[in-house]
């Protein structure tokens, strides 16, 4: 990982998720890579070494929750990582807190607050449980 270029790892079926996190992100500062399936995780991990892994919640079959344990297995020890879904601020928070996850970001995070949120994860400004 390059300290002047933050990794983000995205993992989302969604294809144009992916897309958009990482030109969003990656016109900011960010190096972004994305998964669009849960299969390579691990690899995908310790070769990116990413600050901030955002995990889809409803992956098909894996969900969620089990990428949050598997992220945590294998992540750098400061690399937080973070539910990104569509689903309600609520059931996402719930999801996140039950899964382990050091927060929670909604797809409805988009823009210059998504940086700036992806930013505070990365400078350890987010050290707490918190969602967006």
């Amino acid at each position: 990982m390059n300290a002047n270029r933050p990794a983000v790892l995205v993992v989302d079926d969604s294809e144009i998720a992916c897309e958009s996190v990482k030109h969003t992100l990656g016109g900011a500062g960010f190096e972004v890579s994305a998964l669009n399936s849960p299969f390579g995780l691990i690899k995908a991990i310790r070769e990116i070494q990413p600050a901030v892994i955002l995990v889809d919640v409803g992956l098909g079959s894996v969900n969620g929750t089990r990428l949050v344990e598997l992220a945590r297995q294998h992540a750098p020890s400061r690399c937080s990582v973070l539910l990104y879904s569509s689903r309600e601020s609520t059931l996402l928070e719930t999801d996140a807190r039950a899964s382990g996850a050091d927060g929670f970001i909604t797809k409805n995070t988009t823009g210059t607050e998504l940086v700036t949120v992806v930013r505070q994860w990365v400078a350890g400004a987010r050290t707490s449980f918190r969602g967006n």
